[in-house]
């Protein structure tokens, strides 16, 4: 595995994916968080059939959300989220219109974080690209729904 990505004082690094089960209509979402030298991995499934009609992108919003939610657990002031898809950046700064609930909840839950102070920063990667992270984000979230 490479090296992991080097943080500051007070900040954290997440790569997140998502993924979707297509026999069994669940959603999976993948987050490598890095915080202070060390890797932590969450691999969740979420099954909502309402969130599930955006299918993997529901596990993207749902990883996004996971270090959002790690970085406020920590207490930490800043979050930096790798990101295949978009709309993981695109929703929060208003580029793209909320337009399902499910986006919706996403963007009022990044701007709570906002608020207490977490300063997010998106930077979009090439899926399925060879970036280590990225693919190892994507694994978790095939993980979480066993694929």
């Amino acid at each position: 595995m490479a090296d992991y990505p080097v943080t500051g004082q007070g900040e954290a690094i997440a790569y997140v994916d998502g993924s979707f089960n297509n026999e069994t209509g669940e959603y999976g979402a993948g987050v490598a968080f890095f915080c202070n030298g060390e890797l932590t991995e969450f691999s969740e499934k979420g099954s909502n059939p309402d969130a599930a009609t955006m299918r993997n992108v529901s596990g993207e919003v749902m990883a996004s959300m996971i270090a959002m939610r790690e970085t406020k657990r920590r207490g930490l002031n800043r979050l930096v989220i790798y990101h295949d898809y978009q709309g993981i950046s695109d929703w929060c700064t208003g580029a793209w219109k909320t337009k399902k609930e499910g986006t919706r909840v996403y963007k009022e839950y990044y701007q709570q974080m906002r608020l207490i102070g977490i300063d997010i920063h998106f930077v979009k990667v090439e899926g399925h690209s060879g970036d280590t992270w990225n693919d190892h984000a994507d694994k978790l979230a095939r993980q979480a729904i066993g694929k």
